[in-house]
């Protein structure tokens, strides 16, 4: 592996690791790629947001939406320091306060992380499972030859299958042939040959259910519906965001992103994520709005408010704070004051960054698959859009909850893996 894959792999073990207990003792030999994984994640959320005016309260962001351990994040906010991606840190009784950021572009940030992970020495287990996740990401493998494939220790074997198991970054499938071992980020990297293969060689339920996810995409997943596609969730080969509904219960939103740039895939995964979050958010709006619901066109104009350069923020209101905490969680939106003397609700404002209009852009296409926005709403339209609560899963976290309940089945995929890795003509 090279220092850029390196880079990039720390951030999504971090991701993974988020689904285990923070206390767990399989977390203790993994510290150094955890606060590079954090540290990656971090830079992802302020990236083009110039100064950092209240640290602390980026702190608890962080630790609420992207499980940044705040026990971590000093040492985080000090690595990006040394790493030249952060200046003028101020800190008061050894907690970070304000800083200004220069976060570059993807390619050079995880290069420039995989020679910090390297410079921390990390154990010969976090090593290890770095190429297991990079390599699984790349193609499946019979479980039998992971050793081999990967050069693996035979005393660490058991334990980078425990912790792969655990956090959901390497799955096994039982087929008639044996186990494979493969990485959820194989399907989210390759959605367009999970598709290709499922139409040549895989069942017609498949095939049925991957095509409403393409006709509508941030396809709602409820018990019941979509069986075969819920298992895709399940085994990590479909990505689906979730965001909690009013009454508690969460909901899954399956999509397929077909982007023109595949770095969006792969190593610009945190502008996707933010994408696939207000996709989400927006379609359980659709359904679960506090007022009407909203159609496609009207969920388009809520993102075109924000994306306008003349306005880009939506008037006060006194349910804001509710409604678009996922925005602000996600760093898309930040609450400024009341526009009225002596107000005390807050303006949703978009953040301006070349990231967050890419983000937002993404959700749009998603969401319209080309369709024209024939007319725009008023405010008391975009005001639904977030309704549907404040709670967000990210693609990682919605697989391991779904696992539980709907484990994938051989009969569905066992010849989309033979085919993938090359052992079928099929």
């Amino acid at each position: 592996m090279d220092r850029f894959d390196e880079g990039l792999r720390c951030q999504d073990v971090h991701s993974g690791l988020r689904n285990l207990d923070p206390h767990s003792a399989l977390l203790a030999p993994l510290s150094d790629t955890r606060v590079v994984g954090m540290a990656a994640t971090v830079a992802g959320l302020i990236r083009g947001r110039d100064v950092i005016e209240d640290a602390q309260a980026l702190s608890q962001i962080a630790a609420y939406q992207l499980d940044v351990d705040p026990l971590a994040f000093s040492e985080v906010v000090a690595l990006l320091e040394d790493a030249g991606y952060v200046q003028g840190v101020q800190r008061s009784g050894g907690k970070v306060t304000t800083f200004t950021e220069t976060v570059p572009y993807y390619d050079d940030l995880y290069g420039t992380l995989g020679d910090a992970w390297r410079d921390r020495a990390p154990t010969e287990l976090e090593q290890q499972l770095l190429v297991v996740v990079h390599g699984l990401s790349e193609a499946p493998v019979p479980l039998e030859e992971v050793e081999a494939r990967f050069g693996l220790d035979r005393s660490a074997v058991g334990d980078i299958i425990e912790v792969g198991d655990s956090s959901g970054l390497v799955r096994t499938l039982r087929t008639i042939d044996g186990d494979i071992a493969y990485s959820p980020f194989f399907g989210f990297e390759n959605p367009e040959l999970l598709v290709s293969l499922a139409g040549t060689h895989g069942s017609d339920q498949l095939i049925s259910e991957l095509s409403a996810v393409r006709s509508k995409q941030g396809l709602e997943l409820t018990p019941g519906n979509y069986p075969v596609l819920t298992e895709a969730v399940a085994g990590g080969l479909v990505m689906a965001p979730a965001v909690t509904l009013p009454d508690g219960s969460s909901r899954a939103f399956a999509a397929l992103p077909y982007v023109s740039d595949h770095n969006l895939l792969v190593n610009r995964k945190p502008v996707l994520e933010k994408a696939l979050a207000v996709l989400a958010c927006l379609r359980g709006a659709e359904s679960y709005g506090e007022y009407n619901t909203l159609s496609s066109t009207g969920l388009v104009n809520v993102i075109d408010k924000l994306l306008d350069p003349n306005r880009g923020f939506l008037k006060p209101n006194s349910a804001h704070r509710r409604q678009y905490a996922l925005m602000r969680n996600a760093g898309l939106i930040r609450f400024a004051p009341d526009t009225l003397p002596g107000g005390n609700w807050v303006t949703p404002t978009f953040i301006d960054t070349a990231d967050n209009r890419e983000a937002l852009r993404i959700a749009r296409d998603l969401i319209t698959r080309g369709e024209s926005v024939a007319h725009r709403v008023d405010d008391s339209i975009a005001r639904q859009a977030l309704d549907a609560g404040t709670g967000y899963r990210a693609p990682m976290q919605t697989t391991q909850r779904l696992r539980k309940s709907a484990q994938p089945s051989p009969t569905h995929f066992e010849r989309l893996f033979e085919k993938a890795m090359g052992r079928s003509a099929l």
